[in-house]
């Protein structure tokens, strides 16, 4: 479900600032692995950043802003994750950042509540590279109806 405003330029810059460097990296592959006109790249410092990526003291494991909007957009995370859920929590979050509101069909990585566990509908803790198993076909067509395909290079 599309709920924000889409990014103007081809790319997002994000600045990490937890302790989850392997987990944000992954997130960020996985949504530029779809193949839409937008991508993620690493932030040469915080201040230049679009999206800061930081701890903050939440009632839930993660929280962002969705879509784009005037000033620096924020994603947290709480302190203490493991990584396939600090990695799975990264890139919903950072599906909130493209524009994308919860979905309720099916297996979707913006499903109100994620599980990465075992239990996990869409097989995410049994992925051997897990930026390859986290954005749905239905996240995926979300962000492509967004921004379109990105040229070929």
């Amino acid at each position: 479900m599309i709920e924000g405003q889409r990014w103007p330029g081809p790319t997002i810059s994000v600045w990490n600032a937890t302790g989850y460097p392997l987990a944000v990296r992954d997130a960020m592959r996985a949504w530029n692995g779809v193949g839409a006109g937008i991508r993620f790249v690493p932030a040469a410092d915080r201040a230049s950043a679009d999206v800061v990526v930081q701890y903050g003291s939440l009632k839930e494991q993660g929280q962002a802003s969705v879509g784009y909007g005037p000033g620096r957009s924020n994603v947290s995370l709480v302190r203490g994750l493991g990584r396939i859920v600090a990695t799975t929590l990264a890139a919903h979050e950072l599906g909130h950042v493209l524009g994308l509101g919860h979905e309720t069909l099916g297996c979707t990585l913006m499903a109100p509540v994620v599980n990465a566990g075992s239990a996990s509908r869409c097989g995410i803790a049994a992925c051997r590279t897990i930026w390859r198993c986290l954005v749905q076909r239905d996240d995926a067509a979300g962000v492509v109806a967004l921004y379109g395909r990105r040229s070929p290079a």
